[in-house]
């Protein structure tokens, strides 16, 4: 599940411009539960989702905590404990990320690393944990808020699809090919207005979008795994499914509120 949750770095936000792209500041909080399994799947799953974006001037932050039960189809319940923390330039050329893992109280990952694009596009990652070590990145690739802003000016526009490399902090498995489909705009939804206090996203135009995440070396298919999500065009990310290949996750946006700008 690690990858896959790790993909919720998308709900990321800014008080920033980036071209046409206005974001804000905000925490949001999501339920998790199973929503569909198939044999051999998860058979429950509970638990919940926070995410803090900030503007540190430099760079964003994000911040994201999960904690959930995972009952397997053997009925053995594990408890995950997911945390990344992560900067990222604004100019979209650097990132610098920490990712633990634990389970049942149990350290069983730690990767931790920078990313950073040259001037002629090419970029590689500088991994320190959980050992040094150094790998290319294709020509063009985006990091993960890079990739949420690159799919908003695309939405604006009109476009219904893209592709790219995008990065999303680790190992070399977390570098992925993905493709996006983009939904007919919603000027004003009423989907999240109800956990909306603040009015962070009332009269703000939002669009269903699907995000497929392909291993950049597999000639395959089917997507490792996929996000289907209500993307606002300030950068907020109502409640939105987690696809497995066996199950899949419903992540209930159940809190959004804005956070104060550090610049």
């Amino acid at each position: 599940m690690r990858r896959a949750v790790a993909l919720l770095l998308l709900t990321v936000a800014g008080s920033a411009s980036a071209g046409a792209v206005a974001l804000v500041p905000n925490r949001a909080i999501y339920e998790l539960s199973l929503a569909h399994t198939t044999a051999g799947g998860v058979i429950a799953a509970h638990g919940r989702v926070v995410i803090e974006f900030r503007d540190v001037c430099d760079g964003w932050t994000t911040t994201q905590r999960l904690l959930a039960d995972m009952t397997d189809a053997d009925g053995k319940v594990a408890r995950e404990d997911f945390l990344v923390t992560a900067w990222e330039s604004k100019a979209g050329h650097e990132m610098r990320f920490d990712i633990t893992n634990s389970v049942d109280g149990k350290l069983v990952e730690r990767q931790r690393g920078r990313a950073k694009e040259d001037a002629d596009g090419s970029g590689a990652v500088e991994l320190a944990e959980p050992q040094t070590m150094q790998f290319p990145l294709p020509r063009g690739t985006a990091f993960p808020t890079s990739q949420a802003i690159e799919i908003i000016q695309a939405a604006s526009t009109g476009k219904t699809s893209g592709k790219s490399f995008v990065f999303q902090g680790g190992d070399k498995s977390a570098l992925y090919l993905s493709t996006v489909l983009i939904g007919r705009k919603v000027p004003d939804a009423q989907f999240e207005h109800p956990v909306d206090k603040t009015g962070l996203v009332k009269n703000v135009p939002v669009w269903p979008v699907l995000v497929s995440y392909f291993p950049k070396d597999a000639q395959s298919e089917t997507p490792d795994y996929q996000i289907a999500s209500r993307l606002y065009a300030n950068g907020v990310i109502g409640s939105m499914s987690l696809i497995y290949s066996n199950y899949t996750l419903k992540a209930t946006l159940a809190q959004v509120e804005p956070l104060p700008a550090t610049c």
